[in-house]
């Protein structure tokens, strides 16, 4: 089995908007995935193939002046993201729509619970922001820093901080880092994204939509790398109690991308999340 990508374009706020899509597998089953602020689809790899061979067919989209999407000045918001990969998914013909979104990822995904025409029916956030209010100094941070320092060493520094086994980030993957976060129009796309999150990235909370949308029968959970130091295990606690009803998944001996680090126990934490109670066995694990 192979992954696949291509361009796709959709329309948003008026304009034709193109991305790039990760394609994994077949069939109507569909999983769309949905990476953090300064990241990109290709973070999800190795999750694609493993969850295509159980039968799903599995999606990864680059976000608006992420990765190999359009890049320059871009209207970016929460729900400027959330209606693109929502068109995105809607693209494909599909029975069931699943979304596992990653930190800013997890709070599009919560927001496109709102979408009635591309309905989602299961979630889930991992290390996710918006169930929660981000701290003003955090949001500073993510536009000071991790959006504006993108030299190699400045990369280095953020993916040794994004997984717990930092004897895995390699000079190669450092310097890929670097030059795609640079590339033409990334100090646009970055400045924009920067001014979101030192503005209002609180204005756009999914913690009712993501408890509405479980309301309604929709499986939906929160996954959590349990050494994760860029949305703490602490932000983990505060959002299970935004939201106590909903499951939560630990993953150990990861950071802020579980599926990256150990894709096959965070397989077994999503069947997990998405069982029925009875099948489930209490509100929180640890995998």
């Amino acid at each position: 089995m192979t992954t696949r990508q291509y361009p796709v374009h959709v329309e948003a706020d008026g304009k034709s908007v193109q991305t790039r899509v990760l394609d994994a597998g077949s069939g109507s089953d569909l999983v769309l995935c949905i990476h953090g602020v300064g990241s990109r689809a290709d973070r999800f790899t190795p999750l694609l193939e493993p969850l295509a061979a159980q039968g799903y067919r599995v999606l990864a989209l680059d976000l608006p002046g992420h990765g190999f999407a359009d890049k320059g000045t871009i209207p970016f918001t929460v729900p400027y993201c959330a209606d693109i990969a929502s068109k995105v998914a809607a693209q494909y013909t599909h029975s069931r729509l699943t979304v596992i979104g990653t930190s800013l990822g997890g709070q599009i995904g919560g927001y496109m619970a709102r979408n009635t025409t591309t309905p989602v029916h299961r979630l889930a956030m991992v290390g996710t922001l918006g169930v929660v209010p981000l701290d003003e100094k955090e949001g500073a941070n993510i536009s000071q820093v991790i959006l504006k320092q993108r030299g190699v060493e400045d990369c280095r520094r953020k993916l040794t901080a994004l997984i717990h086994d930092t004897a895995r980030v390699t000079d190669a993957w450092a310097l890929e880092e670097s030059r795609i976060n640079n590339s033409a129009g990334a100090d646009a796309s970055f400045d924009a994204i920067g001014r979101h999150f030192e503005g209002p990235i609180n204005d756009h909370l999914i913690a009712a939509d993501a408890q509405r949308l479980a309301d309604q029968g929709a499986p939906v959970g929160m996954i959590w790398g349990s050494e994760d130091t860029i949305v703490s295990a602490e932000t983990g606690r505060a959002s299970m109690d935004r939201l106590p009803d909903l499951p939560m998944a630990w993953i150990r001996d990861t950071g802020h991308a579980p599926y990256w680090e150990r894709p096959a126990a965070f397989i077994d934490a999503l069947n997990w999340i998405f069982a029925d109670t009875v099948t489930r066995h209490g509100r929180e694990r640890t995998f």
